[in-house]
């Protein structure tokens, strides 16, 4: 005790990522985007169909090309990675290949399943990264208790996946896509189980905060910020009150925004310090630094790709608005044209969420801690 009362106060660390512009650019900024595009729906009354598209071009489409920026494009990333690079392409086969088993079975159910995998991982995969930023702001400001570590965790997962849990089997049409009857029975008190476990791990969250203050421990202050944001979005979002007023269409919409910003916010700096530092000679990176140089010329070839992709998904009917030509051409187990080319453009998020674990492990990778400026944390 004495030891403690004797230690200097330090009441808030604010080891950015970046800086405190650029991080809160990327973590107020990200939240910003969802809670706007939440408001011109639920306040302005625009539609899901609308704020799809706006979200997809802007925002999604681009981030999924932000990875292969510093991927394919990279020479120096394409020979370190060569087996990785390549062998990820197989999950633009996954969809495909469990349609064929469906088809062989004559049961739909396989796939079925597939698409619920791919869903759920696209949750799970933005869990991930507010996860992998909370662990930089751990390391950037030193906070390396083991208590902190375990509450940390405990928080950012139960405070993003209770909420969700309880929308999963209570709304609608998450029930219907689960296989669930329209009306929840016992699972209302699931739902209400879930919402105890989030302010649970809140009111805990709260409490070693204040223990930390109380022992002069300091508060690191940008990764309070950044639960606060990602979980105070999940708690808004899945609220009874609130899901039930917004299209189905539009939870991944808000859910995504907020990574979608970080994203780009993290690639951009990562670009900036391995492409134009000081001393490094672009022709070794190949197209990278030129896609990199501008964030306009970034930003225009991220649409171009989205569009490219998107144009294909939209000539079958796969997205929101497009026509669905290939209605009638069913190709057995009640699947069609349509659902073959779902599974094969799920590829594009799969081939992301796998590439995407692989290739940010700082814990492992000197030289992205280089890039990133972790060295010296």
């Amino acid at each position: 005790m004495s030891a403690v009362s004797a230690a200097p106060a330090v009441p808030l660390h604010a080891g950015w990522l970046v800086d405190r512009r650029h991080d809160l650019l990327s973590t107020v900024g990200g939240l910003a985007a969802s809670l706007v595009l939440l408001g011109l729906h639920l306040g302005v009354g625009v539609s899901g169909l609308v704020l799809w598209w706006m979200w997809v071009l802007t925002l999604d489409g681009p981030h999924i090309f932000a990875t292969l920026s510093r991927t394919y494009l990279d020479r120096r990333e394409r020979t370190a990675r060569r087996r990785l690079l390549l062998g990820s392409l197989g999950w633009f086969a996954a969809g495909p290949l469990i349609f064929g088993v469906s088809v062989l079975l004559g049961q739909r159910l396989p796939f079925d399943l597939f698409l619920t995998f791919a869903s759920l991982w696209a949750y799970w995969h933005v869990v991930r990264q507010h996860y992998g930023l909370m662990t930089l702001y751990q390391r950037k400001n030193r906070d390396t208790l083991p208590v902190d570590r375990r509450v940390d965790s405990l928080t950012l997962y139960g405070g993003l996946l209770a909420p969700f849990g309880a929308f999963a089997v209570t709304h609608p049409v998450a029930r219907r896509l689960l296989g669930l009857g329209p009306q929840p029975g016992v699972e209302e008190n699931l739902a209400w189980a879930c919402w105890a476990v989030t302010f649970a791990v809140v009111a805990l969250f709260a409490a070693r905060q204040f223990q930390r203050w109380r022992q002069g421990l300091g508060i690191n202050g940008p990764k309070v910020l950044l639960l606060a944001a990602a979980i105070g979005l999940s708690v808004l979002l899945f609220l009874p009150g609130v899901a039930r007023r917004v299209e189905f269409l539009m939870v991944a919409v808000v859910v995504t925004a907020f990574h979608n910003v970080q994203y780009h916010g993290i690639v951009w700096f990562y670009h900036r310090n391995r492409y134009h530092g000081p001393g490094v000679e672009h022709a070794d990176f190949g197209l990278a630094p030129r896609i990199s140089g501008r964030f306009l010329i970034y930003a225009a070839c991220g649409v171009a790709f989205t569009l490219a992709y998107r144009a294909l998904g939209c000539g079958f009917g796969l997205h929101p608005g497009c026509g669905t030509f290939d209605a009638k051409l069913m190709l057995g187990a009640g699947l069609s044209l349509r659902d073959l080319a779902s599974g094969f453009i799920w590829g594009f998020a799969l081939h992301h969420y796998y590439l995407d674990q692989k290739i940010w492990r700082v814990s492992r990778d000197a030289g992205l801690n280089k890039d990133l400026k972790l060295s010296a944390a």
